[in-house]
């Protein structure tokens, strides 16, 4: 098998993308297999049946790997556990897959075997409401787990192992990694004779698919590794895409096989709505003086020293005319590389490395900081001085900024806009602040969203959602950004957070009124009102 016949048993469109009782034999897939979390738990749960009554759910979404796990352990207990392998589909023209669901649970309450069920999380809601009463314990366990109520009530003759509880990247330390990526790209490039792409890249060195080459030279590289899961994970965060293992074999095929070097396929491609949605990372996209200036220079094919000697040393990664006059293909590769050092160049001719103060993505870089600040929150000093730093600098600070928005006089932060009637402006003073006990108490499960906790006065508010995007608002707000309808989706929930506020501040004691450069207090004492002029 050619290498590229080889690396073409990773794409998303092979025969060998969905594992079958026929096709599970493969030894190219073989290699690549990782036993994950997941496999942990269902090979745990699977060993620990007690019952013939018992029906172990693989639950998770198309492509995610459900399919490879059930044909490993096939063969090894298919005497004595029923497995159906697929309950999205209906594989009988007269049946639907709600019927073929309902015929298979009533086979196994007549059988003396436990059942293995691989399903889409949908299947199990639809389920969950379709399906026949004769199976309403059945559909009352699979509504229970839906609800997310603690797993300690549930049936215990009922297992649920989701692929969406063992997340592709989990926080570490002070970093979210992606461990299942990081294996899957380190067995791919290893010089190892154990390595069949290895091995088939090796034989093939001489033969003329230079692209494809340079473009497995580039990715064997750890820094390369590295930048290419910190991406997938800013697509993850900033576009909230989820990605199965059958998606990252299927990105890593295109980023080999595709028809330009590896930096171009990754942020120039539109062959899918994934990478269609990469472009939004295109270091091209990114304004800074350094860039701007090259881009220009470049175009102009302005003579660069520094660039025709850099042009020189990289031969021996890229054929530097297949991107002659494309400076983005060329900005491209400076992101690419920015991590790397080229050898035979000091430390002042890495002309790709001036650019790299550019490439840092701060927004990404900031969501993911104060993620795990309440991942990790233990109520030390320096954790609780950074979570009130972000609280006050920037979300309570934005909240405020959003509300007085129609009210640019009310300077004072603690003030919060309520009305405008006849010329006057109404508002009240608010002490909004972070609630570091419930951050304490409630850390974050998903990686899309952690919830931000506040406290108006002495009542606790609604958690606070905070995605990548809520994030990014906020921060624009704070530097005089003016929402509109293009960020419709975050401005409802800036909305609800403001009007929870005031509708509790609406009651209060004291409120203000200002008019010009003049100022009141309308104070109610024991419903006795007293207006007092403030200087």
């Amino acid at each position: 098998m050619t290498f590229r016949k080889m690396l073409d048993t990773l794409s998303r469109s092979s025969a060998h993308a969905v594992s079958t009782l026929g096709n599970r034999n493969n030894r190219v897939k073989e290699y690549l297999y990782i036993e994950t979390d997941v496999e942990k738990a269902f090979k745990k749960a699977i060993t620990t049946i007690e019952s013939n009554d018992e029906i172990i759910f693989l639950c998770g979404s198309s492509g995610d790997g459900k399919s490879e796990i059930l044909t490993r352990y096939y063969d090894q207990y298919h005497n004595k556990i029923t497995f159906h392998l697929d309950a999205t589909h209906s594989f009988q023209p007269d049946k639907d897959a709600i019927a073929t669901l309902d015929e298979l649970f009533t086979q196994h309450i007549a059988s003396n075997k436990p059942l293995i069920v691989g399903i889409n999380t949908g299947m199990l809601f639809n389920y969950s409401d379709c399906g026949s009463d004769e199976h309403i314990d059945i559909r009352s366990s699979i509504k229970h787990y839906l609800s997310g109520k603690q797993k300690n009530n549930q049936p215990s003759k009922h297992t649920f192992i989701n692929f969406e509880d063992h997340p592709k990247y989990v926080p570490v330390d002070d970093a979210i990694l992606s461990p299942f990526i990081q294996e899957v790209l380190y067995k791919l490039t290893q010089a190892s004779g154990e390595n069949p792409f290895y091995q088939a890249w090796k034989a093939e060195l001489k033969e003329s698919d230079p692209i494809l080459h340079s473009n497995y030279v580039m990715l064997q590289q750890k820094p390369i590794q590295k930048l290419i899961i910190q991406t997938l994970l800013k697509l993850r965060l900033k576009s909230d895409f989820f990605l199965t293992a059958r998606t990252i074999l299927d990105v890593i095929h295109q980023l080999l096989t595709g028809p330009k070097y590896l930096f171009d396929n990754l942020f120039a491609s539109d062959t899918t709505d994934l990478f269609r949605n990469l472009q939004q990372f295109d270091p091209c996209n990114i304004r800074s003086k350094e860039i701007d200036l090259f881009l220009i220079q470049n175009s102009l094919e302005f003579e660069d020293s520094e660039f025709s000697a850099f042009k020189n040393h990289i031969e021996e990664w890229i054929d530097p005319d297949q991107i002659k006059n494309q400076p983005g293909s060329w900005l491209r590769l400076f992101y690419l590389f920015k991590d790397i050092e080229l050898q035979g160049l000091s430390p002042q001719a890495q002309y790709h490395r001036k650019f790299s103060n550019n490439f840092n993505n701060e927004l990404i870089e900031e969501y993911t900081h104060i993620w795990l600040l309440h991942s990790n929150f233990e109520g030390d000093a320096d954790q609780r001085s950074a979570l009130r730093a972000f609280y006050s600098k920037e979300l309570i600070k934005a909240l405020l900024r959003f509300a007085n928005r129609f009210a640019p006089q009310l300077s004072d932060k603690s003030q919060i806009f309520l009305n405008h009637l006849n010329g006057y402006t109404i508002s009240a003073k608010v002490d909004i602040r972070a609630s570091l006990k419930r951050v304490q108490e409630e850390r974050p499960k998903k990686l899309g969203y952690f919830n931000a906790y506040l406290k108006l006065d002495d009542h606790d508010l609604a958690p606070l959602p905070v995605s990548v995007n809520f994030l990014d608002l906020i921060c624009k707000i704070n530097r005089g950004y003016r929402p509109n309808r293009h960020d419709k989706n975050v401005i409802v929930l800036l909305e609800e957070v403001i009007e929870s506020i005031t509708a509790k501040v609406r009651h209060k004691d004291r409120i203000q009124i200002t008019k010009d450069s003049e100022t009141w207090s309308l104070i109610n004492d024991m419903e006795e009102y007293e207006i007092r002029v403030e200087r």
